[in-house]
């Protein structure tokens, strides 16, 4: 009766002691370093050894696990990524590292606890959107949001851009952040060395990240009309019909400069260029050519020709910009931009299927005040500028 009663004891011990090391094993793992021979690498993502058995990384399912309290072994099984499938030794485990060996690799894990990481977010005011300082003439926007996502948008100057998501950690105890996925400028541990309501330093690897709040707030005029809001055949006709008045208008002037804001998807912020649109016109030839400029810090870049004189353009009567199709008539207003305060007639329509509104001034034939447009670019990204006239040169 009494060996009975040990060996049910000793049952239920060896029960406890399995469910306490599930417990501790169970859960989000950071995994910090790997180690083969004389080679080590920081891969610097999660792990969850779910309850359930499955097993996460980065998010995504990509197999199963279980743990073997016998002899210590935990058995991971993925057909996703062969590094975590096989036995796995267990070489140390305490509440707040995992450290496993298969064959001569090496993965040391340290413990993530979600909930605390929620509020330790919290209490770091680092919320919003931030221009990176940088040397390379980009933007670099990053927009940290709670409880723990960040995006990484850069916009090279050569026109081109690239978006990086992430996932980020604040330790209140070390005073750093540890950024997750995104771009190499960021992905590691960071020591947050100043923060105020308008500026942030960081410090990684003894070089400071230096980011500066977005606090220029421009209303965002959405385009919400609809191809189906247009008439078959639009009796609206553009004020700058006259060719004459256009010539006329347009040979006084040198160049007209304006504005460019371009939004940054999945933000609220704009980049900023200058266009520059230098005027030749030919009286006697009945013709007019603009050459338009883009001009960033560094370089100046013609990127369009336009022409209106012979057969070009002949019939377009919103040159210089494309005509519309389907347009119409939406009013006319007294608008004020940077150049001034000009009567215009407004027009919506589409450009292929980009959608556009035009601010035409009506005593300057060929001189637009406003221009906002408003696309669906590639993977669905919202492509939305608005242009701005700035100078009127004689």
């Amino acid at each position: 009766m009494k060996k009975s009663h040990l060996l049910i004891t000793i049952f239920i011990l060896f029960i406890g002691f399995t469910n306490a090391q599930n417990e501790k094993i169970s859960g989000n793992w950071l995994l910090t370093k790997v180690e083969q021979g004389d080679k080590i690498d920081n891969p610097l993502f999660t792990q969850n050894f779910k309850e359930d058995g499955k097993m996460e990384v980065m998010g995504q399912v990509l197999g199963t696990w279980k743990y073997h309290p016998d002899n210590q072994l935990i058995t991971m099984q993925s057909t996703e990524v062969k590094e975590f499938d096989g036995k796995f030794k267990i070489i140390l485990i305490t509440p707040k590292k995992l450290q496993l060996q298969q064959g001569n690799v090496k993965l040391y894990y340290a413990k993530i606890n979600l909930a605390d990481s929620e509020k330790n977010n919290a209490s770091l005011n680092i919320k919003g959107e931030w221009t990176l300082e940088n040397e390379l003439d980009e933007t670099q926007l990053l927009k940290i949001e709670r409880p723990d996502t960040f995006l990484m948008s850069i916009i090279y100057s050569g026109g081109g851009s690239a978006a990086y998501k992430g996932t980020w950690i604040y330790n209140p105890e070390e005073k750093s952040i540890l950024f997750l996925g995104g771009t190499s400028l960021l992905k590691g541990f960071s020591t947050v060395k100043t923060i105020t309501e308008n500026k942030f330093i960081l410090e990684k690897n003894g070089k400071e990240i230096i980011g500066k709040k977005e606090s220029t707030v421009k209303p965002i005029e959405r385009l919400t009309f609809n191809i189906e809001d247009f008439p078959e055949e639009s009796t609206d006709t553009s004020p700058w019909q006259d060719f004459d008045a256009l010539l006329n208008e347009l040979k006084n002037v040198s160049y007209l400069k304006y504005k460019q804001s371009k939004l940054i998807p999945n933000t609220s912020s704009f980049t900023y260029n200058t266009l520059l649109s230098k005027i030749d016109v030919n009286s006697e030839e009945r013709r007019i050519s603009l050459a338009n400029l883009n001009i960033t810090k560094k370089d100046t870049m013609q990127f369009s020709e336009c022409v209106k004189g012979d057969l070009y353009n002949q019939y377009n009567d919103f040159f210089p910009q494309e005509e519309l199709g389907p347009f119409k008539l939406v009013s006319t207003e007294t608008i004020k931009v940077a150049a001034g305060e000009f009567k215009c007639k407004i027009f919506e329509g589409f450009d292929g299927d980009a959608k556009v509104k035009y601010w035409m001034i009506i005593d300057k034939p060929g001189i637009y005040a406003k221009i906002i447009r408003e696309d669906i670019g590639l993977f669905d990204k919202v492509e939305y500028s608005i242009i701005e006239l700035e100078e009127i040169k004689k």
